[in-house]
């Protein structure tokens, strides 16, 4: 039923960008095509998604289509993010990113430009968000280079124990071998922790205005 469900979108998929071709649109049309989340389907001999954030289910396809603009077959390597989509759209329409916007406009790392901004990191969080479960279960994920830390977090945010995860992507592209608790990655966890620090803060809302110095 999986592989049907992906073969219908295929064909779809391609029934537009033929509309957009036979209407001579083509090359004025944006297409990105991305995907809400991931599926562990037998991966780590688990199905669904929740409060995994394996590689499978956090990540996702992102093609971007535009004739004339962007070249075809191109791969890039760096990280990017949902956040990014909504300034990429604006970008691409001539209108300034909203106000309290995060995000990054993916046109310049999709022509290849040297100076395109990339910041180097992905961030995802859980926050008891799919089926409950008792306590509940606080994620927070950070991708950086070829490493990735998650962090379960522990009191006062619930009562589970603070543990995580932590795996070297480029050595283990599985996810088979946690090295949370490996001496040896101890230095590596640390830096990651405290990057997530920062990270974390940089990504507070802050879209209220400043009336004053203090």
């Amino acid at each position: 039923a999986y592989y049907a469900m992906v073969s219908l979108v295929d064909d779809e998929t391609a029934r537009i960008l033929a509309a957009l071709d036979a209407l001579g649109l083509a090359e004025d049309t944006l297409v990105v095509f991305t995907s809400d989340h991931g599926e562990m389907l037998g991966d780590h001999e688990l199905l669904l998604k929740g409060p995994m954030l394996y590689e499978p289910a956090v990540r996702v396809p992102l093609i971007m289509r535009w004739p004339g603009h962007l070249p075809a077959g191109a791969r890039r390597d760096e990280l990017t993010q949902w956040i990014d989509l909504g300034p990429t759209f604006l970008g691409v329409a001539g209108l300034p990113p909203l106000p309290a916007n995060q995000g990054l406009d993916l046109v310049p790392l999709a022509r290849g430009d040297a100076s395109a901004p990339n910041r180097g990191w992905a961030l995802c969080e859980y926050r008891n968000s799919g089926h409950p479960y008792d306590p509940p279960v606080h994620l927070t994920m950070l991708r950086h280079g070829n490493h990735k830390l998650i962090v379960q977090h522990g009191p006062p945010a619930t009562a589970r124990p603070r543990t995580g995860e932590l795996y070297d992507l480029a050595n283990d592209p599985h996810e088979l071998h946690n090295l949370w608790d490996d001496p040896a990655a101890a230095e590596t966890r640390i830096a990651l922790e405290r990057l997530l620090l920062d990270v974390m803060v940089a990504t507070e809302d802050r879209s209220q205005p400043r009336e004053a110095h203090w």
